[in-house]
């Protein structure tokens, strides 16, 4: 019981750590734009067009990533900032006509990146159109979940022992009896 007691006041004290994170962002072709993520080790992108506009939409563009904050792949030198020089993610070509029966209106992309890495800067860059993009990543800790203080979760912590040391007590006066 008292191994049960520990984890589970070990587990209450971490269970506010993570989640993944998930966002959508609205782009045009002049607006791209760069995510930086934590401990992520897989990204799913989805693209999307309004099906409901009265004429012809289009939207496409691309995807690069990198491990530096840079944009640069993991062997460059340091030659300055180049969002361009990363890593393909791969890329998109929407379209909608409101005249055809074969449109494209969403597609997905998922990067895998193999591992867990510690920083992952990735670069949206839509080249024509507009539309939007909801990502959800398989990150260990999302960067929207706000830290819990120190003196809250050292609170927690010693709440947490008090009340198994309590429990401990409690059984130990009731063999005693």
């Amino acid at each position: 019981m008292k191994p049960v007691l520990a984890a589970a006041a070990l587990a209450a004290t971490f269970a506010m750590g993570g989640a993944a994170s998930a966002a959508t962002i609205t782009l045009d072709g002049s607006k791209e734009i760069r995510l930086t993520l934590n401990d992520i080790s897989d990204l799913s992108l989805s693209f999307s067009i309004d099906d409901s506009a009265v004429g012809y939409t289009n939207w496409g563009g691309y995807i690069k990533w990198s491990t530096r904050e840079d944009g640069r792949q993991d062997w460059d030198g340091t030659w300055g900032d180049c969002l361009e020089c990363g890593y393909a993610g791969g890329d998109w070509a929407l379209s909608y006509d409101p005249y055809s029966g074969s449109n494209t209106t969403s597609t997905d992309l998922k990067l895998d990146f193999g591992k867990t890495l510690e920083t992952v800067y990735v670069w949206i860059r839509p080249t024509y159109g507009k539309g939007s993009v909801s990502y959800e990543d398989g990150s260990a800790g999302g960067s929207d979940i706000a830290p819990v203080p120190l003196p809250a979760g050292g609170l927690l912590l010693l709440s947490a022992l008090g009340a198994a040391a309590l429990l401990r007590n409690r059984q130990s006066a009731r063999k005693a009896a």
